[in-house]
């Protein structure tokens, strides 16, 4: 989503809070779900982590959100932070969208949609909107009532259409919805669990994972306090089922995955495992499903064998064991080892599908057959909630173009730089802590639904803003008035400038082309002349290369951006 991450990190440092949730809710129609339960790959790409952790991205966005977002109260504001295409007063175009699925990729899609004029139906299977949102993350993770607030919010929009309960292929068919509007959008997740195909994996008392969370986030809780769960897999599902089932009384609830925790081979988040350790389930990493111990027909346990290795020489899944087995004892298992979707209300319709994933252009979401669109978990495979959310940004753009006969318009950022006069940052942003979220203690059996994640108070928001990097920040040089002295190179903490001779750079057509342009082809590299290196992420942005420059060669330069759209050809 290109979400300015930076940007509103140092607003909240500055105490800016508003600035902060205003550029958090720029490209993100679902910021606050994202400041709560987001997978958060800008913290996996955080820089700070090269100095100790990376910054608490989500939770300085939990933070913003609470105090600006719709689930204040104040559905239509939010609307005008947006800086999508569009208007949050648009003139309506007379052109229709059918979307079918309501969860995060439909609604942003329609929110997108929406704000260029173009009227939008929702057709949603169940009787509320939000897909995984309410279906699958479980209703002690994720508040309902912030979800449907910012469900509301894009709602403000009149001219988005709502159906619940309303199943395209049983309902209402694929093809009416095809023939009564001008282009359709399918967000239809992947809401199906998959079954290891194992021996007696028909047994009555192994379940889909996915279907356990859906009924017990709608409100239809199993009881299982006379069996003992196990639960296969090791992603954040997976400890989802594991949890939930602690919720539902189960007195024991063991996790078996092949991936390896201490080798950062597991998929489930940090949160979700030491979450799920708090309240009392036991992870067996490293131990792959071999069969079902069934006696008499009953339930029994889970043979396990220890992993050797997850991945083969070429890098493809495909798991080896040591010799080594043991049993887990229990009554009943759950899988949450992968996901499909029910695709049946598309036979017939000429859409392309492999291997349950609708094939799609990877710009423009566009399927083979013309008019309809792809966005999702159902479009990309299993991935974030953010993912699903800039896919139908993806789409509602290339809807656009296709409903107005225009050229794509696709987002484009241009960066502008400027020096910094008399830049003098301490260096106490460098020894601030990372401070988690608080947990606090939930007896599950007789709290279930509560929500033992505590946000951010102020102080420690700000705390985690000023941990910021300031990357926009970084040194230039100007080689014209440059002794060469190394100063700048000699004083660096973090070792992120070189000095080379040009005879000893090398690189592809890229650095060929900016040393010609710098010092001429043919003999240059028999000349003298130097070439300053500049590792951006070992850059601490202390400043102290341009303190010790004695001529003011080096200096602390900032960039700025502008989000615009440009045009390009429509595939």
């Amino acid at each position: 989503m290109k979400t300015d991450a930076r940007g509103y990190l140092i607003a909240t440092y500055k105490g800016d809070y508003l600035t902060g949730y205003q550029i958090s809710r720029a490209t993100n129609p679902f910021a606050s779900i994202c400041g709560k339960v987001c997978g958060a790959p800008c913290e996996a790409a955080c820089r700070r982590k090269k100095v100790d952790e990376t910054l608490s991205i989500r939770n300085v966005k939990g933070f913003l959100t609470s105090q600006y977002g719709p689930e204040c109260g104040d559905l239509f504001t939010p609307l005008t932070y947006s800086t999508v295409r569009g208007s949050h007063h648009p003139s309506l175009t007379g052109k229709t969208v059918g979307i079918i699925g309501g969860g995060v990729a439909g609604y942003t899609c329609a929110h997108d949609l929406a704000r260029l004029g173009h009227r939008v139906t929702i057709f949603e299977k169940e009787y509320i909107s939000g897909g995984m949102l309410v279906q699958g993350v479980p209703l002690n993770r994720l508040s309902r009532a912030v979800v449907q607030s910012e469900i509301d919010s894009i709602l403000q929009y009149k001219h988005i259409e709502v159906i619940h309960n309303c199943e395209v292929g049983k309902d209402i068919s694929f093809h009416e919805i095809k023939n009564k509007y001008d282009a359709v959008f399918i967000a239809v997740g992947l809401a199906v669990g998959r079954i290891l195909p194992m021996e007696n994996a028909n047994h009555p008392n192994v379940y889909s994972g996915l279907k356990f969370l859906l009924d017990f986030n709608f409100h239809r809780p199993w009881d299982l306090s006379n069996k003992k769960s196990i639960v296969i897999g090791g992603g954040d599902v997976a400890l989802d089922v594991a949890r939930s089932a602690l919720r539902c009384k189960s007195p024991l609830v063991e996790l078996c995955c092949v991936e390896r925790e201490h080798l950062g081979e597991m998929r489930g988040s940090r949160d979700e495992r030491e979450g799920g350790r708090r309240e009392g389930v036991i992870i067996n990493d490293g131990w792959g499903p071999l069969k079902f111990e069934i006696v008499d027909g009953k339930m029994k346990g889970l043979w396990v064998q220890k992993v050797k290795r997850v991945m083969d020489d070429q890098g493809r899944f495909n798991p080896e064991y040591f010799d080594d087995k043991r049993l887990l004892e229990g009554d009943c298992v759950f899988m949450a080892v992968g996901q499909t979707s029910d695709l049946n209300f598309l036979d017939q319709s000429g859409v392309e599908i492999d291997r349950g994933i609708i094939k799609n252009d990877k710009i423009t979401r566009a399927t083979n057959l013309e008019g309809v669109y792809v966005g999702g978990d159902v479009a990309l495979g299993p991935k974030l909630f953010i993912d699903g959310i800039q896919s139908g940004s993806e789409a509602a753009l290339a809807i656009d173009a296709y409903l107005t006969k225009t050229a794509l318009k696709q987002p484009y950022r241009i960066l502008q730089f400027s020096e910094i006069e008399d830049y003098d940052r301490s260096n106490h942003y460098l020894l601030r802590p990372k401070i988690d979220r608080e947990e606090l203690y939930v007896n599950v059996v007789t709290d279930p639904q509560k929500n033992s994640t505590v946000e951010y108070p102020e102080e420690i928001a700000k705390n985690e803003g000023a941990r910021c990097l300031e990357c926009h920040i970084h040194p230039t040089f100007e080689g014209s008035i440059c002794i060469l002295c190394g100063g700048c190179v000699d004083v660096c903490p973090s070792y992120c400038l070189s000095m080379k001779s040009i005879d000893r750079i090398m690189g592809g057509a890229e650095v060929e082309f900016l040393l010609d342009q710098e010092f001429g082809k043919g003999e240059r590299k028999t000349k003298k002349g130097s070439v300053m290196l500049f590792d951006p992420l070992k850059c601490i942005r202390c400043g102290m290369c341009a303190i010790k420059c004695p001529t003011g060669s080096c200096k602390m330069s900032v960039n700025s951006f502008n989000d615009v759209y440009i045009e390009s050809v429509v595939k």
